[in-house]
Order: structure tokens, then sequence, then C-alpha cells
């Protein structure tokens, strides 16, 4: 029911509770299937009667826990306060706009406001990237890699020191496939333009809920794609 209120965006919850009930429920399921497939077993060795319809359906029961895992990954799942995740939290890239400008939903119901979080960057397990090219090069693969991902990027600034340090910042909209959920990334490389560039990246939620891992995924599928194609070349 919460889902179909979602959906219909009778209420705007974003993904908490929603995902939690969903990920509690999907466990449960398995646990129950995975009861249910030995007590049928354990009765076919017995040669007691038993149908294959029962063995069926407690095999359907994993395919949605099948799913979850191959799409976004159970290890991923976090419960920690935050929605916001940066390689760097010292100096973490910057985004155009603010996060209250950001958000999906500017005003938030009294009976929604107490699930709201505190706004803070927490610092990523992805570290900050290392690339042993240059900032042209690097800008070419950024563009590959959000094509390839299916991602867009709505906004981009490019500035050079007067000692040849290269700063550059992408802003991304992006998402994973079979999810609506949606993130804003940014990405910032800084490089001499000879020898080497480091590249950081921020991933935030428009919400003011806990993302439960979601833009930690993010920045680690986008940190993996730049990396393949860096060694690729």
């Amino acid at each position: 029911m919460l889902f179909l209120l979602v959906e219909f965006q009778i209420i705007k919850p974003w993904s908490f509770p929603i995902v939690p009930i969903f990920i509690v429920s999907i466990i449960l399921g398995s646990v129950g299937a995975t009861y249910g497939i030995g007590h049928w077993i354990m009765r076919k060795n017995k040669h007691y009667s038993s149908r294959p319809e029962p063995m069926v359906l407690f095999l359907m029961c994993f395919v949605p826990f099948t799913f979850v895992q191959v799409g976004y990954g159970w290890q991923y799942i976090t419960l920690k306060a935050s929605n916001d995740y940066s390689t760097d939290v010292v100096n973490p890239p910057l985004y155009h706009l603010s996060k209250y400008q950001r958000l999906h939903v500017q005003e938030v119901s009294p009976f929604w406001g107490f699930m709201n979080i505190p706004h803070t960057i927490t610092k990523a397990e992805t570290d900050s990237l290392v690339f042993p090219i240059s900032s042209l090069e690097l800008k070419i693969i950024i563009n590959q890699v959000t094509n390839k991902l299916g991602w867009s990027v709505v906004r981009r600034s490019e500035n050079t020191s007067a000692d040849g340090v290269f700063n550059a910042t992408y802003e991304i909209a992006g998402g994973m496939a079979g999810m609506r959920q949606r993130s804003d990334l940014v990405v910032r490389v800084v490089s001499d333009n000879e020898g080497f560039s480091v590249v950081d990246i921020r991933s935030s939620s428009p919400g003011r809920r806990r993302d439960l891992g979601f833009n930690e995924v993010m920045i680690r599928n986008l940190a993996d794609e730049l990396s393949k194609v860096v060694l690729k070349d």
C-alpha cells in the first residue's frame, strides 16, 4: 500500500520507509523459502507424498532476493543517517546549487518530518582517484562513461590557475538501471595537464532521508567505470 501511495504521488516519503519494508519482506520470504525447500527435500527423502507446486513456489521467493543482489548488492546496504557521500570530505567537490535548492520536496509534512536527517557529508569507502593522464584525456573519458551509464552532464565549469593547474567540475544526474531513485553527482578533476590527474567524486540524493547506501554505490560504479577505461587505454 505504501508503494502504491508513492507511485501515485499521494505521499512523498522518498525511499524511506518503503525500501526497508521491501527489503525486510524479501529477507523474510527468502528465510521461509529456505525452510520450505529443506522441509520438501526431507519429505522426499523419507518417501512422503509431496507435490512439485510447493517447490516452484519456494524457488519463486528467491527471485526478488537474487534480483536485488545482482542489481544493487545486499553487501552495499547501510543504515547510516546520510545521503551525501564524497571521496574527499576535507575539501569536497561543490554543487552549483545548495542542498535545499536541489530538494525534490521543499516542505515536509509533520507526519514524515521525524524521519529527516541532518545534512552531513559522509566519507565514501572509495578514495580519491589518481590517473596518469592529462585533463583533456580524462574529460573525453568522463563523457564516454556518462553516456555508457545513461547519465547526463547538467553543468560543467573549468578554470586554469596562473601556475597552469587545471580544475574542472562536472555535475551529473544519474541513477541505476531499473530504479527510479536518482542522485546528483559531482566529478572534480584537478590536473597539471602533464603527467597525472586527481579525481574526486561526490554523490548526494535530492532528499532529506538516509539513502541506505545508494550514493555509495553510485560513487563506486562511476569510479570503477573510469578506472576500466583508463586501464584499457
